[in-house]
């Protein structure tokens, strides 16, 4: 018979054992939680009071990034979800005074051969922020504001049109969907590689540069090309279309670079212009403190 307290010392080993398993898979499951949280800021959109919307938007000249071929690629997009039925465009009148239970951002596909086909085919997935309302990632709570990335490595080059699929769900006798789609989105991908004839026009093209730094705290950076010296103009304006910056400058031929001061905007995105007579540019802007 083995003595009494060599029983109880490996029992108590046993319990020790067991509950420090339990701490670290606790300490896993939040540090996987914060990876998965850490990839975009659901915050860092200013919805300007939309019941209901995507962004990047096309109707307000926001566009996805481009992209090349092989390379690695990110995108971040934003969603608000409804609180009402109505508030979803297209959702039968019957159902407009009805709360939302849920949103699901069922997938964003893209347009290859005329066939909607998943972005997963293109060399690109999605995951989503949900903070943690729902366990499947791309479900969102009513009323809340959220966000996603969209990321990996291109495997086709080209134009692609896309759309991003939601579904609204509400109780009216029982369970009922109520699909919606935001489409005229596009994709562009390239090959990377750029013939003789082609540089050469791009070097006299009106071109505008990516702000850097982007997201802006108190300034950021840009640079554009003029095909000949003139007067540009800079226009920053919100997302509710009111111009918060119009500065014409004396731009040279060749590459100019402007600093566009943000100290005092609010947090949110802004979409930037360069105009040269009919001809504008618009590109986004996040400023974020």
């Amino acid at each position: 018979m083995k003595p009494l307290i060599w029983f109880t010392w490996r029992k108590l080993k046993e319990i020790y054992n067991n509950c420090m398993k339990k701490i670290l898979l606790s300490f896993f499951a939040l540090y996987l939680s914060a990876q998965s949280f850490g990839q975009c800021d659901p915050s860092a959109y200013d919805w300007a009071g939309a019941a209901f919307g995507v962004s990047p938007n096309p109707t307000i000249g926001e566009v996805f990034d481009n992209g090349v071929l092989d390379q690695p690629y990110t995108e971040q997009i934003y969603v608000k979800a409804p609180t009402l039925a109505g508030d979803i465009p297209g959702a039968p009148a019957l159902f407009a005074m009805v709360p939302i239970d849920s949103l699901s951002l069922t997938g964003i596909q893209f347009s290859l051969g005329g066939t909607w086909t998943n972005l997963s085919v293109l060399g690109l997935t999605v995951t989503c922020n949900n903070a943690g309302v729902s366990p499947i990632e791309c479900n969102f709570y009513p009323g809340g504001s959220y966000c996603g990335d969209i990321s990996g490595t291109p495997t086709i080059a080209g134009t692609f049109p896309v759309k991003i699929d939601a579904i609204g769900y509400v109780n009216f006798f029982g369970s009922q969907a109520i699909p919606y789609s935001f489409e005229n989105y596009q994709i562009i991908i390239t090959d990377g590689t750029v013939n003789i004839l082609e540089q050469a026009e791009a070097n006299i093209a009106l071109s505008l540069s990516s702000a850097q730094p982007n997201p802006a705290n108190n300034n950021t950076v840009i640079h554009f090309d003029l095909p000949q010296s003139g007067s540009a103009q800079v226009l920053v304006y919100n997302l509710l279309g009111e111009t918060v910056l119009s500065r014409t400058v004396s731009g040279k031929k060749g590459t100019n670079t402007f600093t566009i001061e943000t100290e005092n905007w609010k947090n949110g995105v802004y979409l930037y212009s360069l105009q040269v007579g009919d001809k504008r540019i618009t590109k986004k802007l996040m400023v974020q403190h």
